[in-house]
Parts: structure tokens; sequence; C-alpha cells
């Protein structure tokens, strides 16, 4: 593996006068950043797996089927903590999520029977990346470290139609946070790319179900797209010699279509299936307030539709007692690695945004400055357990998070050209990744 070349490129790419600019706006970044762990939430819902957006009843559904909320019948307000570790020795100790959810009775025997409202703070995903490589043949080390979280406040109103029909709407007010450190290595250069992406966004949600029997709930749910206006800085060392600069930008994630299904045996068990889909190439980026044409050409050609199921099931034990266990498996969002870059450089780039310079020698290149990550198949395996009372519950559930991901290393400069090649990505082959939520969840009904 020829890693000895990064240096070169990095700094060949440090010279430029406009360094900073959209170049660093690409595909793969903006697929990170729309990424979402589909089984977090309090500890029951994740203990299922996720899957409760037709079992409803609990708040953190009603990103999956903003409609879910009014299917329960009591008010309750809680608070889930998460101890995040991961197999990269990262770990995190965070308020997962919050809720408070009334449900309003209108003793009416039929027509609109109930309505809930709800404000809720959810965390959406976790950044859990550290890579690190070594070359015996060039005596380098590359090592690339990202970590943070998006999170997102709702608040939703749902009703109650005859215990058979229930709708429901939220709006959702989104957070991200993503920092990241790229250190290269070698006997000549030390160099050190640092960045800092805070953003904030909205979307809305609706969602309807259908009860046909006692038994059984359908849903469908509709999220639309996250438009995220990003603040962004970033530290750019070379052997001790820093650049920093800041800018702003756009992205724009895809909306996602959910359905589920639920099954209810009275008091006993309840097992809910749920099923989603976002289509990336709908994905696109906006900087200086103008879209990136070249970009959404790359997005629209390596990206592609990603499908999540979801299963889960409960069953109560004894008295207020109750086990859970889920399983959530996320297909592929990208091309294989190596496919991709064959058709994005086909384009002019490899990871070009509408962004090109030229280096002190006066010839163009494309490419990026630091490494990315093209995620592949997720799986995500839950179990857990609670005890409801009266007045009080509390819940416990485990999350054991298995990925895979190729990494897009920074391109080296090929001998002959200023041309960035194609990475090393198929060289380093797939790495797995294994991650790990201990959640506690207590509340109050009233």
């Amino acid at each position: 593996m020829k890693i000895g070349y990064f240096g070169i490129a990095l700094c060949a790419t440090a010279l430029s006068a406009t360094i900073a600019n959209a170049q660093d706006i690409n595909a793969y970044k903006l697929l990170n950043l729309s990424l979402e762990d589909p089984t977090l939430g309090s500890a029951r819902y994740a203990g299922m797996g996720g899957a409760m957006g037709a079992i409803g009843g609990v708040s953190s559904a009603l990103k999956d089927n903003a409609a879910s909320i009014a299917a329960g019948t009591k008010s309750d307000i809680g608070l889930t903590f998460d101890l995040y570790s991961n197999n990269d020795g990262q770990c995190s100790f965070t308020v997962s999520d919050a809720s408070l959810l009334f449900n309003i009775d209108h003793h009416n025997n039929s027509g609109y029977m109930s309505s809930a409202l709800a404000i809720t703070y959810n965390r959406n995903r976790t950044y859990d990346s550290d890579m690190f490589l070594k070359d015996i043949t060039y005596n380098s080390t590359t090592n690339d470290h990202e970590e943070g979280g998006t999170d997102a406040v709702n608040f939703a109103y749902a009703g109650n139609i005859n215990n058979q029909f229930y709708f429901g709407v939220a709006v959702g007010i989104t957070d991200l946070r993503f920092e990241k450190s790229n250190i290269y290595k070698d006997e000549e250069y030390y160099d050190d790319y640092i960045i800092e992406t805070n953003g904030a966004g909205c979307n809305f949600n609706v969602g309807l179900l259908y009860q046909p029997t006692d038994f059984m709930r359908v849903g469908v749910g509709l999220q639309t797209p996250t438009l995220y206006n990003i603040d962004e800085s970033w530290s750019f060392i070379v052997n001790r010699d820093e650049t920093r600069d800041d800018y702003p930008y756009k992205i724009h994630t895809p909306m996602k279509f959910s359905a589920q299904l639920g099954f209810m045996v009275g008091d006993r068990a309840n097992i809910g299936i749920d099923y989603s889909m976002r289509n990336y190439t709908r994905m696109w980026g906006e900087f200086a307030n103008l879209k990136m044409r070249l970009l959404e050409e790359n997005i629209k050609e390596i990206c592609k539709t990603q499908h999540t199921l979801k299963v889960g099931a409960e069953v109560n034990v004894i008295g207020g007692l109750d086990l859970r266990a889920g399983y959530a498996v996320c297909t592929a969002p990208v091309l294989e690695a190596e496919e991709a870059c064959k058709k994005i450089e086909r384009l002019g780039g490899a990871y070009a945004g509408d962004y090109w310079d030229q280096d002190e020698n006066g010839e163009y290149f494309y490419g990026p400055i630091y490494s990315f990550t093209s995620p592949k198949m997720r799986q995500y395996i839950s179990a857990g357990f609670g005890y409801s009372g009266k007045i009080a519950y509390v819940d416990f559930a485990y999350i054991r998070k298995l990925s895979t991901v190729q990494y897009m290393l920074q391109q080296p400069i090929d001998e002959g050209t200023t041309k960035l090649v194609s990475t090393y990505a198929t060289e380093i082959g797939d790495q797995k990744h294994g991650s790990n939520h201990f959640m506690l969840s207590f509340g109050f009904h009233f």
C-alpha cells in the first residue's frame, strides 16, 4: 500500500490558494452526516429493536409514525441514559431520550375519542469511528478519529378516532455535531487535519394507523427531507505550520417512507415489524447559495436506496415484568468502493464537488485532504427488560451494533501526472466495527 504518497498529496493541496471552499463537500461527507441509527430511543423502544411504529404508546416511535403516540392510554414523563462504547476504545455517557406525553381523554363513546400531545428529545446517531493504519514500507501511520452525534426535538400532536383510526403530525428541530481528526505521520511529514461541523435543521413527520381488529394494527409514515444549515471550521497543520478557516454550507437529506405492522396479544405480548426506505440519490449540497451540480451528479452515480427492516417482540412474564428482544438491519446506501471510484473518476474527480484548483505548478486536480468512510450493511441486535407499576416504570436495554465500512483514504498523486487516482479502499478491504449501547429508562405515569 503506497501510503507514503499521502503526505505529498496533502502538502500539494495545502498550497492551494483557496483550500477551503467547497472541495470537502462531497457525496461521502453528505452521506455520513445524513445516516441515522434506527434503534435509538427509550430503553423499551431500543429493546424491541425500534419496531414500535404500529404498537405505539411510546413517544420514541413518533419518528417512525407520528400517529403512534395516540395508540396509548396513559400520560407519562420519561428519561433515558445511554452508556456507549465501541471496539476502538471510545466511550461516552449521554441522555439519549427524554419525553413528556399527554394523553387527553375526550370522554366520547365514539368519534374523536382521545388525542395526544408530546414533546420529545431523541439521539438519532452517534459517530463512532477510529481507524489506525501503519505502513511498514514507508514507516508511516494514519489515524482517523470521529465523534459527535445528531439529535432531534419533536413537537407532536395525534388523534384517535373510534379506537380504529389514528393520525399524527410532528415538527422536528434537528441538531448536528461532528468532529474529525485525521493525522498522517512519516519520517518527513506530520499532517493533522481537524474539522468541527455544527448544524441545525428542521423536518416534518406525518403518520396514519389503522386497527381492523383488536390484535392487529397497520400504519404508514412519512418524514420530509431535513435541510441543514452547516457551519464548519477546520485547522490544517503541516509540520507545525497551521492554516485555519471556516465556511457555511447546506445539505439536504432524503425523505423517509415507512410502513409498520403490529400484533397485540392482549396484555401478554406485542410483536412489531417496521420497514423504511430512503433514496440517498436525492441528497444535495449548496455552497454560497448555489447548488453543486457536479456533486449532484456524483451522488446520483454512486448512492442508492437504503432499506431498513426492524423486528421486535415483548412478552409479559408476570405482573408488570416484560422481556424484550429485537433485530434491525440497514442495507448499504452506496456502491462498493471500487465500483464507485470508477464511476466518479469518469465524471472528472473522485471526490469533487463543484470545485477545482491548481497547485504551485499551475496544474489542476480534484480531491479531498482527509479520509472518508464508505458505509455498507449495518446490523443491530437488542434485548431488554422492564417493570411497569401503576405510577412508575423502569426499563433496561442493550444494543449491539455491527457495521462494515470501507475507508476512502487521502488520495496519492500519480507519479506521471497531478491527477488524483483511485483510493486504496479495495487494498485495505472491508473493516468491521462493533459498538454497544447500555440504556436505562425510568419515568412516571400520570
